[in-house]
């Protein structure tokens, strides 16, 4: 176990605010944030460094110790820290966001060289940008589920359609006469070439939304993301489960084929999560009406089906 330079500046900020609240506040992170910091730093030295009471964080002789040791490194640190940002920054202030890799390509990547303010973007799941979101390690991110966290507020993004997709090579001339028989539709399926990310979560609910019940069979290829997928897929052999947006330029160019929607459209609902009272409320602003705006004109590709 590493221990972590913010585990100090919580521990600091705890020390000379005297609460948890307090705290967070000035570290601009939230509450829960400020408690796990300090109970890892508690954890990795072996020791309570406050007395809690409903009121105040008491530091016992430990923690005056460690604050003795540590305070004046911190400050000084922060005084570099301060001293390039204004150097290098220009007044800029910076907006850090988390999303999807594809999502970032294709709604925002273009915009990047016209934002008025430095941009940080963290790629994940939801799973890996909601710890982000919760600690104020990202100002506002792009999730498919809202979970509720203190001071974060959402606001819909739009609906994603998953479809299945075959490569432009791939023989797809008996699928037609395959819609309504399950069954042999689904021997066909099985026999294909098939494309997925270490997470099967979409895969399977597509599979048995279709076919009552889960896939029984591994993918061929585990590729990072579904960016790589698509790359990787286009104009060659096999099939994927993707958004049905990302896909849209690809179908246009005859690079890939929209072969099913399915029995019923697989739709995920997408969230922007972001921190209420920061800061940065201009610049979040902006990326919200930056990236809405992407989201609604993309449409749902139709072009080059079979379905």
């Amino acid at each position: 176990m590493r221990i972590d330079l913010e585990w100090f500046r919580t521990f600091k900020a705890v020390f000379e605010t005297g609460t948890m609240s307090d705290a967070a506040k000035e570290l601009n992170i939230s509450q829960p944030g400020v408690s796990l910091h300090l109970n890892a730093l508690e954890a990795y030295i072996g020791h309570p460094l406050f007395k809690r009471n409903t009121r105040r964080m008491v530091p016992n002789e430990r923690a005056k110790m460690l604050y003795q040791q540590v305070c004046n490194s911190l400050v000084k640190l922060e005084e570099v820290e301060s001293n390039f940002r204004k150097k290098k920054t220009e007044g800029r202030s910076t907006l850090s966001v988390g999303m999807y890799p594809s999502l970032f390509r294709q709604c925002l990547e273009k915009h990047v060289p016209e934002l008025n303010f430095n941009l940080i973007i963290h790629v994940g799941t939801t799973e890996e940008l909601i710890p982000l979101l919760a600690h104020g390690s990202v100002d506002l991110a792009v999730l498919n589920q809202e979970i509720p966290l203190r001071n974060i507020a959402y606001d819909v993004l739009g609906v994603t359609r998953f479809v299945l997709v075959a490569g432009a090579k791939t023989d797809v001339s008996e699928f037609r006469s395959l819609l309504g028989h399950k069954k042999k539709l689904m021997l066909w399926l099985e026999s294909q070439l098939w494309y997925n990310t270490t997470d099967r979560e979409l895969f399977n609910r597509f599979w048995k939304q279709n076919f009552g019940r889960e896939p029984d069979f591994p993918p061929n290829y585990i590729l990072p993301d579904k960016l790589a997928i698509l790359n990787c897929l286009s104009e060659n052999r096999g099939l994927a489960v993707l958004p049905e947006f990302l896909c849209r330029e690809a179908f246009g160019r005859g690079e890939l084929v929209r072969l099913w929607g399915g029995s019923r459209p697989l739709e995920n609902t997408l969230y922007i999560g972001y921190r209420k009272n920061a800061l940065l409320t201009d610049e979040i602003q902006e990326m919200k009406r930056l990236m809405k705006t992407e989201f609604d004109g993309m449409g749902q590709a139709g072009e080059s089906s079979l379905s």
